[in-house]
């Protein structure tokens, strides 16, 4: 019986520029034609370079696919972060998640996550990050001085503003833009209320 163990397989460094080019190419392949499309022959010729290159650096697809999700959420959270350092936090997270370039990205990637229980797992362990930064910064930071007689729920008003604003991204992607002038009066009006210009 044969023991030998295989050697391990070499692979292409994380930091070099050919790394970054295959990321930035399945990103690009996701965002014009979607997730389905980003085969290895198609991220090579968006990245120029020999397909089999893809291979050196990754073994499987779904390795690239998950490095690609791994750093754009890593990208998102300093977004996020920055956001919450702002003068007007909840204003600043408000323009973040309504950019329908991002939009476009973070649509495929959910999409991508109904079928890859790796992205899903990501995900998931990436959305209870943003949570809980919201909880332990964005929150004692902004100072809320909601209305009387609103509910005392900051977290509720943030995840509201969030989610209407995410939506109002994946819409604008996909051309739906019916209420959003509407949709926008009313949350700038509610930021407003809590995040009056020069309060800090």
């Amino acid at each position: 019986m044969n023991t030998t163990i295989a050697p391990k397989r070499r692979m292409g460094s994380r930091s070099s520029a050919t790394h970054a080019a295959l990321l930035d190419a399945t990103e690009a392949v996701m965002r014009e034609e979607g997730y389905a499309a980003v085969t290895s022959r198609r991220v090579a010729e968006r990245a120029g370079i020999n397909q089999q290159t893809v291979y050196y650096y990754f073994a499987t697809m779904d390795d690239l696919l998950l490095a690609a999700y791994r750093r754009r959420t890593r990208q998102m959270r300093e977004r996020v972060e920055q956001a919450m350092d702002a003068d007007r936090p909840l204003h600043a997270l408000w323009q973040c998640f309504a950019d329908p370039f991002d939009a476009a990205l973070t649509m495929e990637y959910l999409a991508l996550a109904n079928h890859n229980e790796a992205i899903r797992r990501e995900t998931v362990a990436f959305g209870e990050v943003l949570r809980a930064m919201e909880v332990e910064r964005l929150i004692p930071a902004t100072n809320m001085a909601l209305p009387d007689g609103a509910p005392d729920n900051p977290l509720g008003l943030v995840m509201a503003l969030t989610w209407v604003a995410h939506l109002m991204g994946f819409e604008a992607t996909l051309g739906l833009r019916g209420g959003h002038r509407e949709a926008r009066q009313l949350a700038e009006w509610a930021l407003r209320q809590v995040e009056p210009a020069g309060k800090r």
